[in-house]
């Protein structure tokens, strides 16, 4: 019996053993991934922190402004090359928000705003002009017409 009781010993202190090291290496792994997201969050900080320093100093000429504009330069490059998408979708941008929006849609579902397309910006603004021209037009000859009967009398 002795052997059994030293067996069952052993295989009791093996498996006290083999729980320990797996709550040892679960332990281990749940503070490296906790470590692995607090290192995330500083990495999301110094992102946060930048965009911010970015935004207060795009103005500035100072040892980063070559760097600032380049980001600009970009980010102009991505909002033009997202508008050719639109437009190869069949879409437009919404002059607001940015939300992509579909061709014929008057406002935008994002935010509400007015989302005239370009073309029909283009044709209310000469409208617009033609109308203040025929306006100009008109006074001008209001005031001619009576300088006119004047002149006849």
């Amino acid at each position: 019996m002795t052997f059994f009781t030293k067996l069952g010993e052993t295989i009791s202190a093996t498996g006290k053993d083999v729980t320990q090291k797996a709550k040892d290496l679960t332990e281990l792994a749940k503070l490296n991934l906790e470590v692995k997201a607090k290192e995330d969050f500083i990495d999301k900080q110094y992102m946060e922190i930048g965009k911010q320093y970015f935004e207060l100093h795009k103005e500035d000429e100072e040892p980063l402004f070559e760097e600032i504009n380049l980001i600009t330069e970009t980010l102009m490059q991505i909002e033009q090359l997202k508008s050719e998408i639109a437009d190869l979708k069949g879409k437009k941008k919404c002059p607001s928000c940015g939300a992509v929006v579909e061709q014929d849609a008057v406002y935008c579902n994002q935010c509400g705003a007015k989302c005239e397309s370009i073309f029909e910006e283009e044709t209310a603004e000469s409208v617009k002009e033609e109308m203040e021209e025929n306006a100009a037009e008109e006074v001008t000859m209001e005031f001619s017409e009576p300088e006119k009967e004047k002149e006849e009398e």
